[in-house]
């Protein structure tokens, strides 16, 4: 009986060595793939900016390849940090829940019942953290109503002026709040100015004092935009492009409404982005309560689901895998991309500022090469 399970003792050891050994060769395998795609877009022409890829909690995978600046030219780094445009939308998300948490706001509750001047009567926290409130886009009230004083000045807008050009001129709603799903950067403009009121902070500081310090996201800031280098962020991020000639680089970094903040506006890391998909995942962020309501389905009022909850996508037909939420985020010249597989602490990060729409193209790849098939080049 003793000779048996020791015989058993020794079969699950060479069983285990056995299958350990083969997930190395399959994680070694999957790393050399990654490399191999930024080689292959490289050889056609193409920089991939930087990418982190994590499996079970640990990173398997980082790349950099990228001009962080292009006057003068300097190379990305993995310390770079990148705006990351919409993906910035869940940081604003989750300062609205500890707000919730809190007991300061609820769901709810009407903005105008926080937001004075706000000019609708049946809008609610919820249906801007879902994107049905009807609000359109700012950009276009912006471009309709906004007349600068001086024409040879750049100006740069942010929420209070938004605001107030919103207030004087009370655009008509899209639709009904609830009965449609529209993206609103609009929405998540207001609930930042929510938080403002609420909390009697900056935003950003805000951000900082609640999110960014107590993860030790020490390179994660919603930033106080400026042109040209700053001495405070060295490690700041331009966005660039092609000349039209196509011999040569030009900025694409700056917008009249570049001080917006609640939509975009914070700059960040791959290895603190890491620091927070796992924070998330781990619940060191907010309760699992909490981030179960973020991460389900928004609903109409005629109760058929949507593709996004507070601050993320969640595609409704994923049913059959790993549970996983996702934003993109696409500003200037930057283009970024953060995908968490909640269940099995998986996935990745795509920060690039080059004002191309490989984005997506880099995203397949991963994806591809997770699932263990051939992927797709970018086309010139």
């Amino acid at each position: 009986m003793k000779l048996t399970l020791k015989f058993l003792l020794i079969g699950l050891l060479i069983l285990s060595i056995s299958n350990c050994e083969q997930k190395e060769t399959s994680l070694n395998s999957e790393v050399k793939q990654y490399a191999k795609f930024i080689s292959d877009m490289k050889s056609k022409g193409f920089t991939t900016g930087n990418i982190l890829v994590y499996e079970n909690g640990e990173i398997v995978f980082q790349s950099s390849d990228g001009l962080r600046s292009i006057d003068p030219k300097d190379s990305l780094t993995l310390n770079s940090q990148f705006r990351l445009a919409s993906v910035s939308k869940q940081f604003t998300a989750i300062a609205i829940m500890k707000l919730k948490q809190a007991g300061n706001l609820d769901y709810d509750q009407k903005v105008n019942t926080i937001l004075t001047d706000f000019p609708h009567e049946n809008i609610t926290i919820k249906h801007l953290l879902n994107h049905t409130s009807g609000i359109g886009d700012y950009i276009e009230i912006i471009k309709e109503n906004f007349t600068p004083q001086d024409s040879t000045k750049r100006y740069i807008l942010g929420n209070k002026e938004v605001l107030n050009i919103f207030y004087d001129t009370n655009p008509k709603l899209n639709f009904q709040p609830g009965e449609e799903y529209e993206y609103s950067n609009t929405g998540y403009l207001v609930l930042a100015s929510i938080v403002e009121k609420i909390s009697k902070q900056h935003f950003r500081d805000f951000l900082k004092e609640n999110i960014f310090e107590p993860l030790g996201m020490s390179r994660t800031t919603l930033y106080n935009y400026q042109e040209g280098n700053d001495t405070n962020m060295p490690n700041r991020v331009f966005g660039y492009r092609k000349t039209e000639s196509e011999k040569g680089y030009e900025l694409n970094d700056y917008h009249v409404v570049n001080h917006v903040r609640g939509d975009g506006g914070i700059y960040s890391t791959l290895n603190d982005l890491f620091k927070w998909n796992m924070a998330l995942v781990n619940y060191k962020v907010l309760p699992k309560e909490y981030l179960d309501e973020a991460w389900s389905w928004g609903t109409l009022n005629n109760g058929e689901k949507i593709i996004y909850g507070f601050g993320w996508f969640r595609f409704l037909e994923d049913k059959t895998k790993p549970k996983n939420v996702f934003h993109s985020g696409g500003w200037v010249g930057f283009a970024t991309y953060l995908f968490n597989e909640i269940e099995t602490k998986s996935g990745y990060i795509i920060l690039t500022n080059n004002s191309t729409g490989s984005v997506f193209d880099i995203k397949n790849a991963i994806d591809s090469i997770r699932a263990n098939v051939p992927y797709v080049l970018s086309k010139k």
